[in-house]
């Protein structure tokens, strides 16, 4: 599109004339991203103030401009990418650091502030950001949240989602919102964790920090095949042991990496594993001799332990300087970024195996081993057109080989446009079209980072969606009869938080099943109707642990009511019936999705405003674990964003917001 002189003056009004670029060279420079799509913007904003995010995107929206926000651009999916033109929104420049408060455990930065200048300034107090992506002297905390990356330490620690407390927005029409995770209602953040600027402009976050373990061991662990070290994540794993970070790599990456960096990395492994532990001294002695053990069992070579800090910092520039390291053996790396149950990682090596050979694909192996999550690197040249569909070609069939694994598409480079055809692999329409009524609600006119996450035409493309169990049929079709009479209504559990007197409910009770407790992944996947009673006795039986507590409620009222947001880092997937009896599928036995916007954080909190929560899947440990607090049901305040969607989903008000009070 062309930009008109009218929008261009009042622009210009609003930022000044020299943070208006629309010179050849400008917007050259920002029509790329780390992947190959190629598309020029048509003007280039450089914000030098979060003031002026709100009124620049008040403009845009009333002279109907689309834009995209971008900092270092350091995602793989094609994110950053104008797609129709428009206006770049450049936010590296809003990089203060505004506040350190160790006292409290948090940090306060604009999105534009460098994950490892964040890292630095923490070291020296004691204190250190979890979230550690390979990228962090790039990447920014802003474009961490929007892909929700992780890194290394997500096994142990979780992902950019758990570690932001509070985010200041600014909505496609110009609107701020703050969101905080202490009000209450759905998890906000968790939802914008992950949405790639599809609905809205991250302005400032305030994120936590935590004290620096005082001991750290990291151990290099040489394999005579990839196998046997994908095996051995998957033995870890069925022993419930939790590292603070696994990461593998096969001999192609380490040959480069150490060409790279001379990191120390034994040349003539066919694969390694890095390993570390933190926590008390004791501790790690134990678990290190566990995991010596385990790994023995799968046919490691050596063991090696890092002997002093030099050592171990090492051993991470070289796993952080993996892209960097196949980068030079050719003009283009395209990185996939599939994730799959851990138990399913040796069956999907296997897949990706075979594909690369199919396609006479030269490529490194590169692993989040402890989340299932891996990394393929794929060095081409992008001149040669033939290549460059062969690579594209082949990336599309690893993600659908771990699709078929049960996995997702993206753990946390995101979808972009990439990616974007096989969210219909990997998803049903009923859950596509719900991710497509989240992009309304916020962005009617579709002017935040448009045709991103969600595929085109994807009705005729869907996967085809599974059968209801039986006991959910019952319930799918009250439902249904309630959108049709358009008669409101009142889902509820046992009955023990909201305690409502209404007649007109919806329960849950007999969506009774403990359909699995997965002690090789350690998750569980459990019906909303289940009681915590119930659901501690199966646990207790197997000898495994939650973060809920027992009681008399439901597993869908602890998730619903918003009295334990302690336990919503915990639930990986989630299924649900809509107002209008439509089922939607989300997540599964993983550790990591950035694949569409995150349901389960939507549905949590949600008070049964949004539909009703069928069944979750969530972690379970091999050894017992502080329970989540149990706070007293409040009806939690709304907001617009809040009423944007539930506009969406729920027009008639059928699935009203009630007051309720805590069970004594």
């Amino acid at each position: 599109m062309k930009i008109s002189a009218a929008a261009l003056n009042r622009l210009q009004k609003t930022v000044g004339k020299q943070n208006v670029l629309t010179d050849e060279v400008s917007l050259s420079l920002y029509a790329y991203d780390c992947s190959l799509s190629r598309t020029r913007p048509d003007a280039v904003i450089q914000l030098l103030r979060t003031e002026w995010i709100a009124p620049v995107l008040h403009i845009l929206y009333q002279c109907n401009i689309p834009f995209v926000a971008r900092a270092s651009a350091t995602n793989h999916a094609g994110s950053c990418a104008a797609l129709n033109g428009g206006v770049i929104l450049n936010m590296a420049p809003l990089n203060r650091l505004l506040q350190i408060n160790t006292q409290e455990g948090f940090a306060l930065a604009e999105p534009g502030v460098i994950t490892g200048d964040l890292q630095q300034q923490l070291t020296p107090l004691g204190f250190f950001y979890a979230p550690d992506p390979a990228s962090e002297r790039v990447c920014t905390l802003g474009g961490n949240l929007a892909q929700n990356a992780s890194g290394a330490r997500c096994m142990k620690y979780g992902g950019t989602i758990d570690h932001v407390l509070e985010a200041e927005v600014v909505l496609p029409n110009g609107t701020p919102i703050s969101f905080s995770r202490a009000k209450g209602g759905p998890d906000w953040i968790g939802l914008l964790a992950g949405s790639e600027g599809t609905l809205g402009i991250i302005t400032r976050l305030k994120v936590k920090i935590l004290p620096a373990a005082k001991h750290i061991k990291t151990f290099l662990v040489t394999f005579p095949s990839l196998e046997d070290s994908v095996q051995t994540v998957s033995d870890l794993a069925a022993r419930g042991i939790i590292p603070r970070c696994v990461e593998a790599m096969d001999q192609i990456t380490t040959r480069a990496v150490e060409e790279f960096s001379h990191a120390g990395y034994p040349l003539d492994a066919q694969s390694l594993l890095i390993l570390e532990l933190d926590g008390k001294p004791k501790q790690i002695e134990q678990d290190a001799l566990q995991l010596e053990t385990i790994c023995r069992q799968n046919n490691a070579q050596k063991f090696i332990p890092a002997k002093t800090e030099a050592e171990r910092q090492k051993l991470w520039f070289g796993r952080r300087a993996a892209y960097a390291a196949m980068a030079r053996l050719a003009p283009n790396v395209m990185v996939a970024d599939g994730t799959v149950p851990r138990s399913e990682l040796p069956r999907a090596l296997k897949k990706v195996r075979a594909i690369l050979d199919e396609n006479h694909i030269f490529a490194s192996l590169l692993f989040h081993a402890g989340d299932g999550n891996f990394h393929p690197q794929i060095v081409f040249d992008e001149r040669h057109k033939l290549d460059a569909l062969r690579v594209t070609r082949t990336v599309k069939e690893i993600l659908q080989a771990c699709v078929d694994c049960g996995g997702t598409i993206s753990g946390e480079h995101g979808v972009g446009v990439e990616k974007r055809a096989v969210m219909a692999y990997q998803y049903d329409k009923p859950t596509l079209d719900l991710f497509a009524r989240i992009k309304r609600a916020a962005d009617p006119k579709n002017l935040a980072n448009p045709l991103k996450l969600i595929p085109l035409k994807y009705a005729e493309k869907a996967r085809a969606p599974q059968p209801l169990l039986e006991n959910i049929k019952p319930l799918a079709q009250q439902i249904l009869t309630h959108w049709e009479t358009h008669i409101p209504c009142v889902p509820v559990g046992a009955n023990t938080r909201l305690r409502t007197t209404a007649h007109n409910t919806l329960s849950t009770r007999d969506l009774n099943q403990i359909l699995e407790i997965d002690k090789t992944n350690y998750t569980a996947t459990v019906q909303a109707g289940v009681t915590l009673d119930a659901l501690a006795a199966a646990l207790q039986a197997e000898q495994v642990f939650c973060v809920l507590p027992a009681g008399n409620g439901t597993l869908g009222g602890a998730f619903c009511s918003g009295c334990m947001p302690g336990f919503y880092p915990h639930v990986l997937g989630l299924e649900a019936l809509l107002p209008n009896g439509s089922y939607v599928r989300y997540g599964g036995k993983l550790m990591k999705n950035a694949a569409g916007y995150h349901l389960s954080r939507l549905f949590a909190g949600s008070q049964g405003t949004l539909g009703i929560v069928t069944q979750l899947t969530f972690r379970i440990f091999a050894q017992s674990i502080p329970v989540a607090a149990n706070y007293p049901f409040r009806s939690a305040p709304g907001n617009s964003f809040w009423q944007a969607i539930k506009t969406q989903l729920d027009p008639e008000d059928l699935f009203p917001a009630v007051q309720g009070v805590l069970d004594d």
